[in-house]
């Protein structure tokens, strides 16, 4: 879905968007850690950048909804622990915890690299958004993870990767019409949706496969967010066409990352492991650290 008002016209929103909470983040922080050496006479104003840019984006569908909401959801994180560092340095008097501190770190730097890597998108190719899933489109998979392994490099953030398939497609699609397996894949997407937070990226591949990229996250917080997104499935309690016995399940593979690892040999790895383990047993999680197979094993099976 190409952008459908003028490339310049939003690229010039989206620099003051940058700059406006640029000079706000430098704002906020001395009056968390500097609130005595703060003197002016109003308070610290939150920027509108946004909310004009998001007015525009949202006037006649020129945005795609699934980028707007994840904006959106970002920004009114940003805003809330923003709030909440103030409200510690006011009421106890003192500086807020390093922990409270790195988390709103967290979410200001995803909330600007989503925004420089929306630039990006509409320069390429107008989107970066796949339109039946409404996920992050599997072509820019390699470069947003080859992305996170410099930053990892770089920063030492750890992050996970994750691949996740709706068990015996094959079969379900055999046994269901096109609209049936279809409205499966795009569940599945509505669950990963709910399951991850804002600022962590989640891509549909093709043939029932996602790929999750869990940013900020050491490898019992990945199984954490496959966990939930499994729940959130058992939730629905979804019957197969043609066979009310059979739920729809699904199985993971999930890696945390080092800094040599590459992109593509990373998913590859991930997608062997699956294969390897499709016909043992279905709804399963793997889990390894590296690409070794010594160190690959199963987890919390269940049948």
């Amino acid at each position: 879905m190409a952008v459908n008002y003028s490339n310049n016209e939003h690229l010039n929103s989206l620099l003051l968007v940058l700059e406006d909470h640029t000079s706000w983040f430098h704002a906020l922080v001395q009056h968390v850690f500097y609130p005595k050496d703060v003197r002016l006479s109003a308070p610290l104003e939150k920027p509108t950048s946004f909310a004009q840019w998001l007015l525009k984006a949202s006037d006649g569908g020129a945005m795609p909804p699934e980028i707007i909401e994840k904006l959106t959801a970002l920004h009114s994180d940003l805003f809330m622990l923003s709030d909440a560092l103030l409200q510690i340095s006011s009421e106890a008097n003192k500086n807020p915890p390093i922990e409270a501190f790195q988390k709103f770190i967290t979410i200001y730097e995803e909330f600007l690299f989503y925004i420089r890597r929306m630039e990006m998108d509409i320069v390429l190719d107008g989107i970066g958004y796949d339109a039946f899933t409404g996920l992050r489109s599997k072509k820019l998979v390699y470069t947003d993870i080859n992305r996170e392994l410099q930053r990892l490099a770089r920063q030492g953030k750890s992050f996970c990767v994750a691949m996740v398939r709706i068990d015996d497609f094959d079969s379900i699609k055999s046994n269901a019409n096109e609209s049936e397996s279809d409205g499966y894949i795009k569940l599945i997407a509505e669950l990963i949706k709910l399951s991850i937070r804002s600022f962590d990226d989640a891509y549909y591949m093709g043939e029932a496969e996602f790929i999750l990229s869990l940013k900020q996250a050491e490898i019992s917080g990945g199984i954490s967010a496959l966990e939930r997104l499994r729940t959130e499935l058992e939730k629905q309690d979804i019957k197969m066409a043609n066979n009310s016995k059979q739920l729809l399940s699904m199985s993971c593979c999930i890696a945390a990352p080092v800094e040599c690892d590459d992109a593509n040999e990373l998913v590859k790895n991930l997608r062997l492991d699956l294969n390897s383990s499709k016909d043992k047993i279905t709804d399963t999680v793997l889990e390894y650290h590296e690409l070794s197979p010594l160190q690959r094993y199963v987890q919390d099976g269940k049948n």
